[in-house]
């Protein structure tokens, strides 16, 4: 087992039990969200709290074994060298924020919204540190728990919409520090587009499954989302010489919509997961070409 301590001296108590996914109390092990063996809880001599992640991999999160689909894999190593894993990562962010503030608007959902901010600071945030200073990116960590701290408290949801607004607006700004390659801008687009609805759809196999949870349908949806806006931002740039590839765009866009229809998970689906997979397959398929 690997810990990797980190002092969290800006976040509540509450707060970093859900940012660590912990289901026992901050001196037991717990598992992950996910299932699988994950961040455990402690505290050190002068009683800081601190992280200890179980596993020798980097960026492990959601998608390993008895895992749902979808979240983790960024390799930091990668996300220094190339745009679309570093642009990746902040997608993963993204995508949980979105998801997050989607369900401030649930009746009762302030629980999962501050679970939802917190994923991703354990989940991504936390490896790619480094990876974010070298390239000049300004720390955001504190935005970050911020937001978690005033959903899982009772802050208006004024406040809290506002602390999301300013984590979008550092993943905004971290976007224009993705490390520089020979790449196509708009092959990079292509890239994290696909890749968006990929995580979707893995989420929505994995929430409609026979063990799915609530959690891995609102990570779907933020992940549906985040593909949404990526692919607004491609749709006019691809043109008539690329038309193949936004017509499959579009169609996906309307077969996710209609599965994700809300950010709440639905009794039942009248979307099977493979169409899903479909759709995002053919995206990958033809977004590989550029």
């Amino acid at each position: 087992m690997k810990y990797r301590t980190k002092l969290w001296t800006s976040i509540s108590a509450a707060a970093l039990i859900a940012a660590s996914s912990a289901v026992s109390g901050m001196a037991s092990a717990g598992a992950s969200h996910d299932g699988a063996e994950g961040a455990k809880l402690g505290k050190d001599a002068a009683g800081s709290f601190l992280v200890a992640q179980a596993g020798e991999g980097e960026g492990e999160g959601e998608g390993g074994e008895g895992g749902e689909g979808g979240e983790g894999n960024i390799d930091p190593a990668a996300a220094a060298k190339d745009p679309v894993v570093f642009l990746s990562a902040l997608d993963i962010i993204r995508a949980h924020y979105l998801a997050g503030a989607a369900m401030l608007e649930v009746e009762g959902g302030r629980q999962a919204a501050g679970e939802m901010f917190a994923h991703p600071i354990s989940e991504v945030y936390i490896d790619l540190e480094d990876v974010f200073s070298a390239q000049g990116v300004q720390p955001f960590m504190d935005e970050m728990t911020n937001a978690v701290d005033l959903a899982l408290g009772d802050a208006p949801k004024e406040e809290v919409e506002a602390a999301v607004a300013k984590v979008y607006a550092a993943l905004d700004a971290a976007e224009k520090k993705a490390p520089a390659s020979g790449k196509d801008a708009t092959a990079i687009e292509a890239a994290l587009t696909a890749d968006m609805f990929d995580r979707a759809a893995r989420q929505y196999d994995a929430a409609l499954s026979a063990t799915g949870t609530d959690e891995a349908w609102i990570d779907g949806y933020g992940f549906w989302k985040t593909a949404e806006r990526r692919a607004e931002a491609l749709l006019p740039r691809l043109g008539a010489d690329h038309e193949d590839l936004a017509g499959e765009i579009r169609t996906a866009g309307e077969v996710f919509a209609t599965a994700y229809k809300g950010v709440e998970r639905p009794e039942g689906s009248g979307v099977e997961p493979g169409t899903l997979f479909a759709a995002s397959s053919r995206i990958s398929l033809k977004a590989s070409s550029l």
